[in-house]
This record gives structure tokens, C-alpha cells and sequence, in this order.
């Protein structure tokens, strides 16, 4: 679901959903009690203070990785008490840069030329550099906490000698393996690290998303995979087990951001990354190539309402009625710039659409969260997405602890809190049958219907299998396609649907590899019998049908 630009589904168009399925960790024996830990803020996710009137803004994008990762520890060191450092890595971040401005959330930026003068602008900040060991893989990941704890920047030797900074923290020759240092981390950093936020990321690639995971003084770990155990320290076996301690050692709904993926078999996994979070009670926040979240989550916004929607169209008995459901939204990323090309498209507005989006945008990007609202038509509806306030699967959550029931209720707590807050009216539920959505539907009574399914759960071809009422009265709509090229897609929709009349369904759209354009072509195949709809509308129309 979160490979970046989804390569796989671009070359094959195939099913995704068993492979991930199948791949996902076994049952656990529920054995595990967390610690009870009282939340360090009232929000899902760390925000932080307002932000400065002017933001210190430099160009990063085009630097050695050494340097780039340098300013971003430096910018959450700095940002913890208050936005103040704003750094450029792509296009993407000037047009958000631009839109704060102009909503008057932060004042015209004080541009420096030279990014690596950011550290004389703020040498009273930091105390010192760490240095990672080049022969253990996971030493960055460690560094990081230490960067939060310690208010060090994560340097090499030859930069904080070029800069100046003293080494204060050295982890060359400190650990034996990738194990060791999780291990030290465990044992030594965790206690004084935020319990609440960690990131799992390649160490090869941090960067950008780090600024806010050191702001707030969380912790980062990664999991080398089957493919990369010829990394310097690598030990698949004993690193996995250290994170099931690590895991078992955080309270419950800790946010793991980043993500569990990087390349097949280059980490834990999608599947068996969002399974193992799951069963301990963790929620998966999909942020690998985000930024500056130690700046927007200085732009506090508490509610966004959604466009007002038309009146559904005249309910007609012959006619099959149909949401499109875009997909990934709770993959932050996506809202960096992905899904503005959707946004900025001729065909927005010209049919209708449901867009999923992860509730805790709210906290960590309301500006970008702010813009999308803005430039959403009537006939755009965004859902929540997947499968609830972040990434679980709901039929393994909490698996491993001895308080499961607890912990579902707290995790749709919090999910219809921020469902509330961005007037969502239903969700998209991951990996999970039929038992699952009756359970959801118990345990979240105030939904009024229910999405499930990253694409067709591959039960035959019976309408009745994917349309139809829960013993608690809320409507299923599963997905009914996978999603493929438009005229495949439309023939899946015949297929199922069949001569039932009337029909209401869910047709999921792969984001990354679907266009306005392919969805307009798909709508025009099926024809006029086939009426698009937003999921309200659908919801509206099916209760109609219901009751006559």
C-alpha cells in the first residue's frame, strides 16, 4: 500500500492485498501489559509552539547527505521551543512556505544563502555533535535520540571539524552489531525519550522527516531486511527481537512514524511492519519523505469543514450508484504535493470523488490539510483514512496484549475525535473480513456506514457480498474493484454488480497510478446506468432504497 510511487502496482496492476496479507506476522499469545504512561500533550501527534513571525529559510535540496542530515537535527533542536527554521528540499516546500505566508501564518522569511551559516545563527542551541559509526548500519537511528535528548547534531567528523562544533557524543566503536545499539537505545535512552512518537526509517535516508521526531524527543529505529544483511552490522533476527522489546516497552497508541517499508526486502515490510505495530498496540503514521513538521505543526488549527455537498441526485431504482474512492491518503507524503496534481486538474469538480486523508494532518500539517479543504469542490468528500486515526490493522490490533479490548477502544476514541474535527462521516477499514467490519461497526456506533478494503477482498463476484447491513444497522461498502486500467475496472464493476438493481458500490482507485482522467474514461465505459456519487450521497440514496 505505502511503496512509494507504488512501482509495484505501476508494473503489474496486480492485487496487492494478499501478498501483504499473507506476509503479515502470525497470532501472538496475548501476553503482553504496557506501561501506563500519561500522554506528554492532548493531541495524537506532538505539535509545537507558534511560529516565529519570521522563519530563518534555507535551501538544502541540492546538498551532501552529511549536511542535509546536520540541519535537520539542528532544525528540530531549534524548533522545539519555537519555529524558527525553515528548510527547502524540494519545490514542494516553497509552495507551502508561500501559502503560510500568505495566510498570514508566519511573516516575509529571512533567506540566508549559505545553509550551513544556520549553525553560527544558532550555536547556542546546541551543545555539541554525535557521530554515527559507518560500521553499524543502525548507529544513525541512535544518534537521533541522542539529538533529542542531548541537543547535539548528528554530524561526521570532518563536517563538525570543518563547523567547528565539538564532538560530544561519539558512537564509533560502541556497539557490536545493529542489535547492540537498539539494545543500548532500550536500555538507556528510551527511559528519558517521549514514549509516545518513534521513528522507524532506513538510516540510509534520514533526513527531512527528523526535525519533528527530535523536537519532540522521540525515538528511531529501522529493522534490516533479508535483502540487506550485507550492511554493516546487520542482524535481521536480533533486531526484530529487540523492537518486539522495544515495542512491549512504549504505552499504547504510540505514533511509529516513518515507515516500515523502504524496497522489498531491504527492511521488516509493509505487511509485517503495520502487524507487528499492530499487535503491540502501535499505530503506523506512513511520513517517510515528509518535512518541516517542526514548522506546521506551529499552525494550530482546531476544526476544517468539509464543502457543503448537493442533495443527492433523484433516487431511481434502475440505476447503480457509485463512490470513487481514492486511495492512500493517510500516507502524509501524498499531501506534500502528490495529490495536488489531482487538485490543480481541468477534471476536478466534474464528477464526484472521495479522497482518504489521515486525520492527523490536523496536527502535524493543517496548513496543507487547510488547502485542500479550501480547494475542494461540492462534490468532493474526504474520508478517513485507513483505518481509523492512523494505520492499523484492526483485526490484529492489541493482539499481543493482555488488555485488547481496551485498546480498540481507546484507538476509536481518538479516531472519532479527529473524524469530528475534520468532519469525516466514515472510514476505510484495512486488511479485515467480515467478522472485523461487524466488530468496527459495534465499536463505533456513531459512524453511519463503513468503507472497508484496499481494493476487491477477492470474496467471488456477489453483489450481496460487498453491499450490505451490519446486525448494528450501519451499511458496508466494500470495495468491489481492484484497481487496473479503466476499461478493466469497469469491467469488474459489470461483473459484480450483475443485474442487481439498484446497486450501491465502493470502486477503489489506486492514487498512484490513476488519473482524472482514467476514472472519467472508466465512468464513461459503464455508461449512464452508472451514476457517481459521493459516499454521503451513496449513503443517502442506499437508505432510500432500503426503506421503500
Amino acid at each position: 500500500m505505502r511503496f512509494f510511487l507504488c512501482l509495484a502496482l505501476l508494473v503489474s496492476n496486480s492485487l496487492l492485498l494478499p501478498v501483504l496479507a499473507d506476509s503479515t506476522p502470525a497470532p501472538v499469545v496475548p501476553s503482553v501489559t504496557l506501561p501506563i504512561v500519561k500522554r506528554p500533550y492532548p493531541t495524537m501527534q506532538p505539535t509545537r509552539p507558534k511560529v516565529a513571525k519570521h522563519l530563518y529559510v534555507v535551501d538544502a535540496g541540492g546538498l551532501p547527505h552529511d549536511q542535509q542530515l546536520l540541519l535537520a537535527s539542528l532544525q528540530g533542536i531549534v524548533n522545539r521551543t519555537q519555529p524558527r527554521i525553515y528548510i527547502i528540499w524540494q519545490e514542494d516546500d516553497r509552495f507551502w512556505l508561500d501559502q503560510m505566508v500568505m495566510r498570514k501564518q508566519t511573516g516575509e522569511p529571512i533567506v540566508l544563502s549559505d545553509p550551513l551559516s544556520l549553525v553560527a545563527e544558532f550555536r547556542s542551541s546546541i551543545s555539541g555533535a554525535v557521530v554515527s559509526d559507518p560500521k553499524i548500519y543502525e548507529s544513525p537511528c541512535v544518534a537521533v535520540d541522542l539529538a533529542g535528548l542531548d541537543n547535539v547534531v548528528i554530524a561526521t567528523p570532518e563536517l563538525a571539524a570543518k563547523l567547528n562544533i565539538p564532538i560530544t557524543q561519539d558512537l564509533r566503536g560502541k556497539f557490536k552489531d545493529d542489535a547492540d545499539a537498539l539494545r543500548y537505545a532500550r536500555i538507556n535512552l528510551f527511559p528519558r525519550l517521549n514514549p509516545y512518537l518513534s521513528l522507524c526509517l532506513d538510516p540510509a535516508i534520514l533526513g527531512s522527516q527528523v526535525d519533528d521526531v527530535i523536537a519532540a524527543q522521540g525515538s528511531c529505529f529501522w529493522v534490516t531486511g533479508v535483502k540487506a544483511q550485507n550492511q554493516p552490522g546487520a542482524n535481521e533476527a536480533a533486531e526484530l527481537a529487540e523492537v518486539k522489546l522495544e515495542l512491549a516497552q512504549l504505552p499504547l497508541g504510540t505514533i511509529i512514524r516513518g515507515f516500515w517499508w523502504r524496497g522489498d526486502g531491504l527492511g521488516l515490510d509493509e505487511g509485517p511492519g503495520v502487524g507487528l505495530a499492530s499487535q503491540y498496540g502501535k499505530i503506523t503514521t506512513v511520513s517517510d519523505f515528509v518535512a518541516n513538521y517542526s514548522v506546521t505543526s506551529g499552525i494550530h488549527i482546531k476544526h476544517l469543514k468539509q464543502k457543503k455537498q448537493p442533495p443527492a441526485p433523484k433516487y431511481d431504482p434502475s440505476k447503480i450508484y457509485v463512490a470513487i474512492a481514492v486511495s492512500d491518503g493517510d500516507n502524509l507524503c501524498a499531501w506534500r504535493g502528490y495529490f495536488r496534481q489531482y487538485f490543480n486538474s481541468p477534471l476536478h469538480g466534474t464528477f464526484p470523488i472521495a479522497w482518504g486523508m489521515g486525520p492527523t494532518m490536523l496536527d502535524l500539517a493543517p496548513n496543507e490539510a487547510q488547502w485542500y479543504f479550501d480547494n475542494a469542490t461540492p462534490t468532493d468528500e474526504f474520508i478517513c483514512d485507513v483505518s481509523g486515526v492512523g494505520y492499523i490493522y484492526p483485526s490484529q490490533f492489541g493482539a499481543a496484549l493482555t488488555n485488547r479490548q481496551d485498546a480498540m477502544q481507546t484507538f476509536y476514541d481518538w479516531t472519532t475525535s479527529y473524524m469530528r474535527r475534520l468532519d469525516e462521516k466514515t472510514l476505510r477499514l484495512m486488511y479485515i473480513d467480515k467478522p472485523s467490519i461487524a466488530q468496527v461497526g459495534a465499536d463505533l456506533p456513531k459512524i453511519k456506514f463503513l468503507m472497508p478494503d484496499y481494493g476487491w477482498s477477492g470474496e467471488g463476484d456477489n453483489y450481496n457480498e460487498y453491499t450490505y447491513v451490519l446486525p448494528t444497522g450501519q451499511p458496508v461498502y466494500r470495495s468491489i474493484t481492484t484497481s487496473a486500467d479503466a476499461d478493466s475496472m469497469a469491467a469488474q464493476i459489470k461483473k459484480r454488480v450483475g443485474a442487481v438493481r439498484p446497486a450501491f458500490i465502493n470502486v477503489f482507485i489506486i492514487n498512484w497510478s490513476l488519473k482524472l482522467a482514467d476514472m472519467r474514461h472508466m465512468l464513461d465505459v459503464l455508461g449512464p446506468d452508472y451514476v457517481p456519487v459521493t459516499p454521503s450521497q451513496l449513503n443517502s440514496l442506499f437508505e432510500q432504497a432500503h426503506k421503500k
